[in-house]
């Protein structure tokens, strides 16, 4: 594989991985019936060989469905807009999931930082 394409799905198959091993649910054979894939092509994706987004992009969708987690393309891409005309930094946070609301984070993780800003 080219170093670009490589390089290209790196984050997404990173991403993948992670959920993959999130649950014991997500086999290969698991995926195998859901999506008809492969265990070599799902063994390729796992070490980043395979350079067919949609592969990624199916994987992802059926984890997410079966784990109920939904991310916000659109709510990510405004925020970026934002970000951008703004010159703000982005920053994203883990909050822990309780049942008494908002909890406030304990880290703050900087994503994006304009050249020469100091935190």
């Amino acid at each position: 594989m080219v170093k670009e394409k490589r390089e290209t799905y790196e984050f997404l198959g990173n991403l993948v991985v992670s959920l993959m091993n999130m649950d014991g649910l997500f086999t290969y054979g698991f995926f195998e019936k859901e999506l008809c894939v492969s265990p070599k092509k799902l063994s390729e994706m796992r070490q980043g060989e395979d350079e067919y987004i949609y592969q990624y992009v199916r994987l992802l969708r059926c984890i997410l469905e079966y784990i109920n987690l939904v991310i916000w393309m659109d709510k990510i891409q405004e925020q970026l807009r934002v970000v951008l005309d703004s010159h703000y930094d982005l920053v994203i946070a883990a909050v822990p999931h309780g049942f008494r609301g908002a909890i406030q984070p304990g880290q703050w993780e900087t994503v994006l930082q304009w050249d020469g800003v100091i935190l």
